[in-house]
């Protein structure tokens, strides 16, 4: 490992902790590749985040029947339901907050169309450095969290705007 590796992924991390006041450091993986999901937890849960896991697009939709969960690892190509297909139900159901990274080994401009016009928010291919990975799920987390800041000021806005009317 390369210092520069680890003077970033040292500053990444700190940067998570400081979300982490504020919310769970939650990840969903979806791969039907076992070794791929437990390999990626792995790397994730030695950096203190606590990662669920699911081997398809329909094992990951009933697991998100729960709380929300901040950030998902999402492979493009599964068999039951694939990622994109998943992406488009919960953006459907109004899964809005969740910050969706494709993980795959897809990437053709084509395929970021889809997935872009699908509700994905993010990139990877797989194999990925883990200070890229890092980065990419501190913007998730960061992106989750104004994302409901922002959700909660319109509400209290339109309580306002209920109210001033009434």
């Amino acid at each position: 490992m390369k210092d520069e590796d680890t003077i970033e992924m040292g500053a990444v991390t700190g940067r998570l902790r400081a979300l982490a006041k504020d919310m769970r450091l939650t990840i969903l993986i979806v791969d039907d590749d076992e070794l791929e999901r437990i390999l990626i937890s792995d790397r994730l849960e030695a950096r203190g985040f606590d990662v669920t896991r699911a081997a398809n697009g329909a094992e990951a939709l009933d697991l998100l029947e729960g709380p929300c969960i901040p950030v998902l690892l999402v492979d493009w190509s599964m068999p039951v339901m694939s990622g994109i297909e998943l992406t488009q139900r919960l953006r459907a159901r109004g899964v809005d907050d969740s910050y969706i990274i494709m993980l795959t080994s897809r990437d053709s401009t084509l395929d970021y169309e889809q997935g872009y016009r699908a509700g994905v928010d993010d990139y990877l291919t797989k194999k990925v450095r883990d200070t890229e990975l890092l980065a990419r799920i501190h913007s998730g987390f960061s992106t989750y969290a104004l994302r409901r800041s922002l959700k909660e000021v319109r509400a209290e806005l339109a309580v306002a705007l209920a109210n001033k009317a009434a």
